[in-house]
């Protein structure tokens, strides 16, 4: 392997890195603690590039490089490789796995990229990544989920879902809208999140509005209210009805028909 000092402006970053930007704070504050050791104690390990005509994209070694650019370096230490796209892919994606801390939503990524890359093989990725054959099935189903809800398991407060609730959103049905359905359940714990989406398949649901409902039993179960059966209320009109706690259903359902006209409330 051919090392040697680049100009740091004839390298890019290759198309095939998973991590192609930055993606919060904390990856910017990654970079300047690794732009302050490099500073101190000189760049260890050289990244590794490989030449394409004029110039040398980046396999391995994104962060590096974004620390020296930092740091104002003209030059970097290179490892050169002469490798087909495929195998600079895999450089790339077992560079990402083994040096770098990753959010959840990159290791789906990396993950499922690994596995189309070692076509399908799941032992191979298994050998490479070291990770149970349990963990890496579970991501790789995760793989699946629209970008919008697989972007959930990296924010924080409301809006964060947990990879538990994650994994019970693979379970439904391909045309239900999954980023809406979450969206309704998320003022719920996370027990109760899980518990929402399997009673919607169980009833085999296809509306995402449809776990308004669902949320709103499992709410007042959380309550300890006790519920009588669903009212009808205007089933001529769009066919709604009302969960009424049991002490005080008598009374809403007069209430209800003296507003409609059906009775006379005193």
């Amino acid at each position: 392997m051919d090392v040697k000092d680049l100009d740091i402006d004839t390298l890019f970053v290759s198309e095939l890195n998973v991590r192609k930007t930055l993606i919060s704070d904390n990856d910017e504050t990654g970079i300047s603690d690794l732009a302050n050791d490099i500073r101190s104690n000189g760049l260890i390990n050289p990244i590794t590039v490989r030449r394409l005509e004029s110039r040398y994209e980046i396999i391995a070694g994104q962060r590096r490089y974004l620390a020296c650019k930092l740091l104002g370096r003209k030059t970097i230490p290179c490892s050169i490789v002469d490798v087909s796209t495929q195998k600079a892919e895999e450089l790339s994606l077992v560079e990402n796995v083994q040096r770098n801390p990753m959010t959840i939503s990159d290791k789906i990524k990396t993950y499922a990229k690994l596995f189309e890359v070692y076509n399908m093989d799941i032992d191979k990725v298994i050998s490479v990544i070291n990770i149970s054959k349990i963990t890496l099935t579970k991501y790789l189903r995760l793989s699946l989920l629209p970008a919008e809800v697989i972007q959930l398991l990296d924010t924080s407060g409301e809006t964060k879902i947990t990879i538990e609730v994650a994994v019970e959103l693979t379970k439904l049905p391909t045309k239900v809208d999954k980023l809406a359905l979450i969206k309704n359940i998320q003022t719920l714990k996370t027990s109760q999140q899980i518990n929402a989406i399997r009673e919607f398949i169980t009833k085999s649901c296809v509306n995402a509005d449809q776990i308004n409902t669902i949320r709103e039993n499992i709410a007042l179960q959380q309550n300890s209210i006790e519920l009588a059966p669903s009212f009808p209320y205007v089933p001529d009109t769009d066919g709604r009805n009302l969960r009424i706690p049991q002490n005080l259903f008598g009374e809403i359902v007069t209430l209800i028909r003296a507003r409609m006209g059906e009775v006379e409330y005193v």
